[in-house]
């Protein structure tokens, strides 16, 4: 049985998820959603209608985390959890802290920098102040690199999750300082691992035909917010503009599936 992947290439997620299936050399299809039409057929795989969604003969599994976790039990080799209890625990500490502050802060950064450039002069402050959380970000996480090549020791899923956000955030302008060099040198690293460049250049592909799109469910002016993208903005003082935006219909959620 063949994997299947529900997936639009743009999400970082889905691109951690594709790195992995790369790195272990998986065969799977790849459905791509990007066009409202769509939105049936991602539902019926996941009610919230969030993507990655992976599909297994008869298994369902959703969320990067749960995928990977799915794809390490079912192709172990070559594993991407280190086999240490400690370092196994570091590195799912760090790929939880990719999935929720490193891509709270790409989001917020692709939104100043493409979907909304107009909030760099309407909200200067919260624009610096991303700016400053985003520069502390970097040298937090070339703090966990000293005396390290990779996040957890080996090269492993914390690596693999927060590769997309950050290569993401350098292409959006954040400079990653001289004074985290050994940041830059894991960026470097992780660049030429062949998994990583195929991801890279599906990601390029599927950017171009995003901005080409007249797709009315993925207008430019429509944004999917969840959790710490939310808790960021609040904590930027934009929480006003987004209650303004929910009014609007510009921003939207996961569905509800309780």
């Amino acid at each position: 049985m063949v994997l299947r992947l529900y997936a639009n290439s743009l999400s970082p997620f889905v691109r951690k998820v594709r790195v992995v299936l790369y790195e272990k050399g998986a065969a799977f299809d790849t459905v791509e959603i990007e066009r409202g039409a769509q939105r049936e057929e991602l539902l019926r795989v996941n009610p919230r209608g969030e993507v990655p969604a992976l599909v297994d003969g008869e298994t369902v599994v959703n969320g990067s985390a749960a995928i990977c976790d799915y794809l390490e039990d079912v192709l172990p080799e070559p594993p991407l959890l280190p086999a240490a209890p400690a370092a196994r625990a570091r590195c799912r500490a760090l790929e939880h802290l990719a999935d929720t502050q490193t891509d709270a802060l790409q989001f917020l950064s692709f939104l100043f920098a493409v979907r909304r450039p107009e909030l760099r002069d309407e909200e200067p402050g919260a624009a610096a102040s991303l700016s400053a959380a985003v520069q502390r970000h970097f040298a937090a996480l070339d703090r966990e690199l000293d005396g390290r090549e990779w996040l957890a020791g080996e090269f492993s899923r914390a690596d693999v999750a927060h590769l997309p956000h950050l290569t993401s955030l350098v292409y959006l302008g954040a400079r990653i300082s001289s004074g985290c060099g050994r940041l830059r040198a894991w960026v470097d690293r992780m660049r030429r691992r062949p998994s990583v460049e195929r991801d890279a250049a599906q990601a390029m592909v599927a950017w171009e035909r995003a901005r080409g799109s007249d797709d009315p469910f993925f207008r430019a002016d429509r944004i999917h917010w969840r959790g710490e993208r939310v808790e960021w903005a609040v904590r930027l003082g934009l929480a006003a503009w987004l209650a303004r935006e929910v009014e609007a219909g510009r921003a939207y959620f996961s569905c509800d599936i309780a």
